[in-house]
């Protein structure tokens, strides 16, 4: 595992064309709402077709029901005990890892962690979701992650002193369940 430094920039890189890699570890880093997003893919380096993170987040809510009007999301389950809710009625999906969640435009959806550290690759199609997280967010230690399936609690135990407070982790030591 590297030392974390802090995130350098987000922007793409100079040759679209010629396609690019992030060596383990280079991928720019942000805190947003609790998650720590690395950003293997981003709207300027696609070229506006997508979106790719590698998220790693604690127990509890991690996202609150909310919808993508025009972007089709797509989770798999890398690590933890996660939850999700699909549809008007919030129809619970438990997710282990290993377990693919497609969201289609338009569907409410939420998601929370049940176990101590989760970790998902989160892609949304067309990109460009990540500006909110750059644009709100806090440049992150830029750390190794580990490879799938082994754990990543080492990583967040390492970088979780930095994690900027979010606002309904107040509420929910008093809230079961969103």
């Amino acid at each position: 595992m590297t030392d974390p430094t802090p995130a350098q920039s987000s922007e793409a890189p100079a040759d679209l064309k010629a396609g690019y890699a992030y060596a383990p570890g280079d991928a720019p880093a942000y805190w947003n709402f609790g998650t720590y997003w690395r950003l293997l893919s981003t709207g300027d380096t696609t070229q506006g077709r997508s979106t790719t993170f590698d998220e790693l987040f604690p127990q509890g809510l991690v996202a609150p029901p909310h919808v993508h009007d025009d972007a089709e999301e797509a989770f798999f389950v890398l690590e933890g005990d996660l939850v999700f809710t699909l549809g008007d009625d919030d129809a619970e999906i438990t997710a282990p890892p290993g377990t693919y969640v497609y969201i289609p435009p338009g569907t409410r959806h939420s998601f929370r962690n049940d176990s101590v550290v989760g970790r998902v690759y989160n892609t949304l199609v067309p990109g460009g979701f990540d500006h909110g997280i750059t644009e709100h967010g806090t440049p992150a230690p830029q750390v190794q992650m580990p490879p799938p399936g082994t754990s990543a609690l080492e990583v967040w135990q390492q970088i979780v002193a930095g994690r900027p407070d979010v606002p309904w982790e107040q509420q929910a030591h008093d809230v079961a369940k969103w």
